[in-house]
């Protein structure tokens, strides 16, 4: 044992000595010290880590445990959104309860820049997740407190919206703050040596993430599908006779406090097994300052220079004001910005797989006799497919097809921006079928039925096609996306990258709620004043979805010209240009 951890300190001081070379690039005086500080504090954990550099480290089995419990809230919270915002808020238009619904999930994606900048500049990564999941778990708690009736003194379809709207930014701040911190977290937990342990961590995250989904996507609209408390129903009144003038069908059910509640012991119980983590983790300390600021000084200084010289010229004489390395990273981040700028297209339309797609569902038929409370009614089947689906796909395209591919045609013939691009064409093409599949439900409901409301005869089961196509698209598209963020982009700025991947669905999603506000709300909110008749209306459902699948085209088009012309960073010539 003594003469291993004697190898392992060696192995730490070369590892010292190499990681102190700075690379090719000169570096500031404040990077250097943190790079040593790095190095000092984790001095007896590295040597631990060297003493086995083939075992995944200790600290990852109290991460990915961590991942998997707040990913099971976050998407448990999800599907029963769109119904806890229509039955229970009153945002009885089935199109504002969905903008509601982008909108926070446009929340979540924005905050990510606020824990990165956090993260990276100020606090390291542990005290910035446990500090963000506290405020995460206030918010569930308050969530769940005010929208339980009893506990509010009010009747279930009469909350106030000011207490889970509150909830829900809390939720939002700390669900957002803490994604690309875990994460990263989890990648500093590795040396240099432990390449392919990085990539099994990698995978086994990724697998928690849809596991969890897998699971609570199911479990919390079966919970929020029972009748907990007292409907406010006049004597003989039924249910569907009480919410036919609001415009809505009869509720399944209401227990969406049980279902939060449900996710907060969730969350709590995963924070609890982070921070026990604790004693075991590698520690990346902050700059102590941010770093993105310094980013956007570098880059005006060379855009001041770059108009008075030639490129190279502009280059040596900002590097030598800023550092050679924070130029080349500089100048690596804005061509990633300019590859991803398209994004928020495809999750603007991403984010409708839930909106239209389930509300095209409730006018399906559930097969086998079963009923929209059961596994196959559209909030389950609409939240389980995707997960389910991203677990059998992932691997198999990680560890077959790209392979493969790579092998027969070249490791450039199909990277990350032309599978990208496969990926918007694939999420058109589901919604160009959607759009179809909406025409053939409408045309088999009865005559003088309003389309869109009434009830077809088509099978359910037929939305599965959708998830098999647009999860596929998914995969080339959200996996490429983040491998692309940060495979292009230097060590200082991965975490900074990531969060703006993430931004580009938050755009996505606020994006969303405008073009539902612009067409589908506004001509809902008509027919419901009465100054149009549905068959008056311009978005109808069929329609909203064939402008989403041209968005999507045209979105996937703009990228393939893109991926045309960018130079993988492994490619270059130099690392400068």
């Amino acid at each position: 044992m003594a003469d291993d951890m004697k190898k392992a300190e060696e192995a730490v001081q070369a590892t010292t000595h190499a990681s102190l070379d700075l690379d090719d690039l000169n570096l500031t005086e404040d990077q250097i010290r943190s790079r040593k500080l790095e190095l000092e504090i984790n001095k007896e954990r590295d040597a631990i880590i060297l003493a086995n550099p083939n075992k995944l480290p200790v600290a990852v089995w109290f991460i990915i445990p961590n991942e998997l419990g707040e990913r099971f809230c976050f998407y448990g919270i999800t599907p029963i959104l769109k119904n806890f915002f229509k039955y229970q808020l009153g945002y009885n238009i089935a199109a504002d309860a969905n903008a509601m619904k982008d909108i926070f999930m446009g929340l979540c994606y924005f905050t990510p820049i606020l824990g990165a900048i956090i993260s990276d500049s100020y606090l390291d990564k542990f005290k910035t997740i446990v500090s963000l999941s506290s405020i995460y778990i206030l918010g569930l708690i308050v969530l769940t407190i005010t929208s339980w009736p009893t506990v509010m003194g009010v009747a279930t379809t009469q909350m106030s919206r000011a207490g889970p709207l509150l909830g829900l930014l809390m939720i939002a701040i700390g669900t957002g703050g803490i994604k690309p911190c875990v994460s990263a977290h989890g990648g500093d937990q590795f040396l240099s040596v432990q390449t392919y342990g990085l990539q099994a961590f990698y995978n086994y995250f990724y697998m928690s993430i849809n596991f969890g989904a897998l699971i609570s996507s199911t479990v919390s609209p079966m919970i929020a599908q029972n009748e907990y408390f007292p409907w406010p129903l006049a004597e003989n009144q039924t249910l569907t006779q009480y919410f036919a003038p609001k415009g809505l069908k009869a509720p399944l059910g209401n227990g969406y406090p049980y279902s939060f509640l449900m996710m907060t012991c969730f969350m709590i119980a995963a924070m609890g097994i982070f921070i026990a983590g604790f004693k075991t983790y590698r520690v990346v300390p902050p700059a102590g300052r941010f770093i993105l600021f310094d980013h956007i000084k570098t880059g005006i200084t060379y855009a001041g220079y770059r108009m008075k010289m030639k490129r190279e010229d502009a280059y040596k004489a900002t590097a030598d004001i800023h550092t050679e390395g924070m130029v080349v990273e500089m100048l690596d981040l804005i061509k990633v910005i300019g590859a991803i700028w398209p994004a928020p297209i495809f999750w603007m339309v991403f984010g409708q797989n839930s909106g239209p797609w389930q509300d095209m569902g409730e006018q399906m038929v559930v097969p086998f006799g079963g009923s929209q409370k059961g596994f196959f009614g559209t909030e389950t089947l609409n939240n389980f497919w995707n997960p389910f689906f991203i677990c059998v796909m992932a691997p198999i395209l990680a560890n077959y097809v790209y392979p493969f591919i790579d092998k027969r045609f070249g490791v450039r013939a199909f990277g990350l921006q032309q599978r990208i691009v496969v990926g918007q064409v694939l999420a058109a093409l589901s919604f160009v079928v959607s759009a179809l599949l909406q025409r053939w439900v409408n045309s088999t409901c009865e005559a003088g039925e309003e389309k869109d409301s009434c009830a077809g005869t088509v099978s359910i089961l037929w939305l599965i096609l959708l998830y098999v196509i647009i999860t596929l698209g998914e995969c080339f598209f959200s996996i490429s996306g983040l491998n692309f963020t940060y495979t292009e982009v230097g060590k200082r700025t991965k975490s900074s990258c990531a969060a703006l991947w993430l931004l580009t669905s938050g755009i996505g999603s606020f994006l969303s709620s405008a073009f539902l506000t612009a067409t589908m709300s506004a001509d809902q909110n008509a027919v419901a004043a009465g100054t149009k008749k549905y068959s008056e209306i311009t978005w109808n459902r069929e329609n909203f979805l064939w402008l989403l699948a041209g968005c999507c085209l045209a979105s996937a088009m703009v990228q393939f010209v893109i991926a045309r012309n960018y130079v993988p960073k492994a490619f270059r010539e130099t690392a400068k240009f």
